[in-house]
């Protein structure tokens, strides 16, 4: 064993003797020596380290002296580079290297077989279980460093793509081990910070290594592409997985800290690299944001969960690689505009897996540890997964909005306004929060351009019927912009009632505040004028036509008042506050004398605005009419099975009004005994969403009431005092928590994350919403046309029309362009109607010379 030893020192020893006293260039005989003395001293060494459990005896010095021998190698092979790039020069030395092998060839042989050397024992070392750290340092540095120095030196046999490979394995290896230690093994006590940062910090190492590998070498960093993009999906799943078990929390912090970075600077690396053709990288996004299969996180059983995060393809994407493509996207501008254009097309992928049943629950009801960039040490910082996307996204957005890139742009404004329209609220209301971003942000030719589009839309779809929760999300965009903007909209709506358009808008709360001043006082009044005139006509025909019980007017003043909180202070008047509460005990009395459920349906929707607008007018709750209107209210609940949930909502609304009114208290008091029936009636719902209201109304009503006697106001069997399973009375407390809670305004989470009963009840909700929205796409009905109907004679258009129709366009450009940049705001809103209408026979114009 001592000869062993001897020799290995007297190797070391030559070694530093080379490093110091280089070979000659023109003495090849020399470096041919040198070479075969390398090689064969390295296959000592390699044999010495592998085999160093048979000589336990000198294991110790054994590894030692190896250690300073692959060092040693390492420095000689750094001082001959310059000499190994040189032999790539020519292609006529190397035919002629079998015979006469020259100094450069040589040296570049040595670089070639120290690689390989070192890879080998870096390997082996890896095994090692934390006994070999050192001989694993040195490996592995030895072999990146001389792959960055010998770039372009290298033999075809050496495979570097191998090398990426066999990090990322090891890396995963590690990875998976230490998870199935804290996921399959029961443990008292949760992993620490520490125990987690010494798992995981050997599995930086060989990350950093893979990606230093593939910044030299992008051409052989594709051969392992999909290695690279499964060790990224294995990360980002793990962390997820690890957002389920709470007891993991440091752990998941600990992997975003050390581990994610780095295994996306993989995939960064690969997808930035100037040798991946388009294709390949539409196949990684591709790779990213498939749905087809399924995802195994959301399984009860542990070993599933690890086995889906591991998956060594693209199995299981969801939801890891949304986060990763969203990374992606916050890298973009510096993956060039060919690839942003691609990243556009695939955001529509992205909002296909959004609203996957596997993957909404994660959105929705998880957080992601976000790395921040604070000095000097960076910090964790929790962040609702839902935030994440749309934060990103609209970085994303303003990358592409400020970049001259047009096609990127009208890529990703076609997939917003794409799901503005989707069956989803999910993608309905990412898409609206990333527009009215947008048009809050961007000039005013871009912000009119996008809601010019959507209103070209929206008058295709109108036809056909439009959901309200597209409306209501036009309407947001339309209070994001100026007030020019909104005027010219609600001027060309507003002369167009046939299409539909103006009514819907005015029912889901079309944004009166964001009108210019002259335009919505005219708008105003005009709402309260059209009301009082209905409530007349309705009063004065006793009970009126059927037509009256669509009852738009009433409707659209009712949104206005919710949704816009106008000033009416100066509008309703004593003869109008009057009519309004006689024609509201009206429709009471013909909603309970109704018999038709059509008919009783639609008074009740009447009666609910006519409650919204009382409630929202304050001076009227001072008048005597509104004891009257309690007790009628009270009478649509009396008997209880009278009740209909359509009133809810309103009547919400309306009981936290009364705390501003003055109510005599006593079971005496007729009044006082009808307000009590209401709260009982709205704390009896069991309906989530009408408890939520209730217990809001209520608290709001006993913040600002002046009765003392706020026990009468509370039944005895209160909706949040059942248990939610078996339905029967469990804890009279609870619903006294509830309230303190809601009267402390403490009801809302401290954190964004929800518990193991909240997550299941999102996967239950994400499957049915992704049944739902299957359900509509296959309801579609296409147009029919018939192919064999009676060809009328085509009319023919005198030559010449359609140039005069493209100068009429070209002319409602340019007065366009004059009317925004005039300062004349009187003027102004007096010609764009005259251009509304010229607009709509310029539209037809150019229908008929279509023809």
């Amino acid at each position: 064993m001592q000869i062993l030893l001897d020799g290995l020192l007297f190797g070391s020893n030559l070694i530093s003797v080379l490093t110091s006293s280089r070979v000659a260039k023109e003495d090849a005989n020399m470096m041919l020596i040198t070479e075969t003395l390398i090689s064969e001293l390295l296959n000592l060494t390699k044999a010495s380290v592998m085999g160093n459990k048979k000589i336990c005896n000198v294991s110790s010095e054994v590894l030692k002296v190896a250690q300073q021998i692959l060092e040693g190698t390492r420095a000689l092979c750094l001082s001959y580079s310059d000499a190994s790039k040189e032999g790539t020069t020519t292609n006529e030395e190397k035919l002629n290297e079998k015979r006469d092998l020259s100094f450069s060839s040589l040296a570049s042989k040595i670089a070639n077989y120290a690689i390989q050397t070192l890879y080998e024992i870096g390997v082996f070392a890896a095994s090692g279980g934390g006994t070999y750290v050192t001989m694993l340092n040195l490996s592995w540095k030895g072999v990146v460093t001389l792959l960055q120095t010998n770039k372009g030196a290298l033999d075809e046999k050496l495979k570097v793509g191998d090398i990426i490979t066999t990090l990322i394995s090891l890396a995963l290896e590690m990875l998976k081990s230490a998870a199935e230690s804290w996921f399959l093994v029961p443990s008292k006590a949760s992993p620490s910070i520490a125990e987690a940062k010494r798992a995981f910090l050997p599995i930086k190492f060989f990350l950093i290594n893979a990606v230093r590998i593939c910044s030299a070498y992008p051409l052989e960093a594709l051969v392992a592409q999909r290695e690279i993009v499964s060790c990224a999906l294995a990360v980002s799943n793990l962390g997820f997985c690890f957002n389920i078990e709470s007891q993991l929390r440091a752990v998941r912090e600990v992997l975003a800290e050390f581990v994610e970075p780095t295994s996306f600077l993989l995939l960064q690396a690969v997808i930035s690299s100037v040798a991946m053709d388009p294709s390949a990288k539409c196949e990684v996004f591709e790779c990213l944001l498939q749905t087809k299969q399924e995802v195994g996180f959301l399984t009860t059983e542990e070993s599933d969960m690890l086995a889906s995060a591991f998956s060594t393809g693209c199995d299981a994407s969801l939801p890891g690689g949304v986060l990763l493509f969203l990374n992606i996207l916050r890298v973009a501008p510096s993956l060039g505009e060919s690839t942003t254009i691609e990243l556009c097309k695939y955001l529509g992928n992205l909002f296909t897996v959004l609203i996957h049943e596997k993957a909404y629950p994660f959105v929705l009801g998880s957080e992601i540890p976000i790395l921040g960039n604070s000095n000097p040490t960076p910090e964790i910082t929790w962040q609702p997964m839902y935030t994440f996307v749309v934060q990103t996204l609209k970085a994303f957005l303003i990358f592409v909005v400020t970049s001259s890139s047009v096609v990127a742009w009208l890529e990703a404004e076609t997939i917003l306004l794409e799901n503005l329209f989707h069956t989803h609220f999910l993608c309905v209301a990412i898409a609206t929060e990333l527009l009215s971003f947008v048009i809050r942000h961007a000039e005013t030719a871009l912000a009119y351009q996008i809601i010019e589009n959507i209103l070209s839309l929206v008058r295709i779809v109108a036809p056909h019927g439009l959901r309200p929760r597209t409306v209501f999300s036009f309407n947001t965009l339309l209070s994001c912009a100026s007030s020019g903007i909104v005027d010219r909209i609600f001027t060309l709506v507003s002369n167009d009632e046939k299409s539909g358009i103006y009514l819907a808008l005015l029912r889901e709360g079309f944004p009166f505040g964001s009108l210019s001043d002259n335009v919505q006082k005219i708008a105003i009044e005009r709402l309260f004028t059209t009301i009082s005139e209905f409530m007349e006509a309705y009063c004065r025909e006793n009970g009126g036509s059927d037509s009256h019980l669509i009852g738009f007017p009433v409707h659209a003043l009712a949104s206005a008042l919710v949704f816009c909180d106008l000033k009416d202070q100066e509008i309703f008047d004593e003869k109008t506050s009057s009519l309004l509460f006689k024609f509201t005990s009206t429709l009471i009395q013909n909603y309970k004398s109704a018999s038709d459920n059509r008919i009783m349906d639609s008074f009740a929707k009447l009666i609910s605005s006519m409650v919204d607008i009382i409630s929202k007018t304050k001076q009227l709750y001072g008048y005597p009419e509104m004891s009257g209107l309690i007790k009628d209210l009270n009478s649509l609940f009396t008997p209880k099975s009278n009740s209909n949930t359509t009133f809810f909502p309103s009547l919400g609304r309306f009981i936290a009004g009364l705390g501003h009114m003055e109510i005599p208290e006593g079971d005496e008091n007729s009044v006082c005994t009808a307000l009590w029936n209401l709260n009982h009636t709205m704390l009896r719902e069991r309906h989530w969403a009408v408890a939520h209201q209730a217990v809001a109304a209520f608290g709001h009503f006993a913040a600002h009431t002046t009765c003392t006697q706020l026990w009468q106001f509370l039944p005895d069997d209160p909706a949040l005092s059942y248990d939610v399973e078996t339905g029967t009375v469990t804890d009279a407390n609870r619903f006294m928590s509830e309230l303190k809670a809601s009267l402390e305004k403490e009801v809302a989470l401290n954190a964004a994350g929800y518990s193991g009963e909240e997550f299941g009840f999102l996967i239950k909700e994400g499957e049915s919403l992704q049944k739902m929205v299957k359900t509509c796409t296959s309801a579609v009905v296409p147009m029919e046309i018939c192919e064999e109907a009676p060809q009328t004679k085509k009319r023919k258009i005198p030559e010449g029309f359609g140039e005069g129709v493209e100068l009429l366009q070209r002319g409602m450009k340019v007065m366009r362009g004059a009317l925004d940049q005039s300062d004349l705001a009187e003027l102004g809103n007096e010609i764009s109607s005259q251009m509304a209408c010229l607009e709509k026979v310029i539209s037809h114009l150019v229908f008929l010379s279509d023809l």
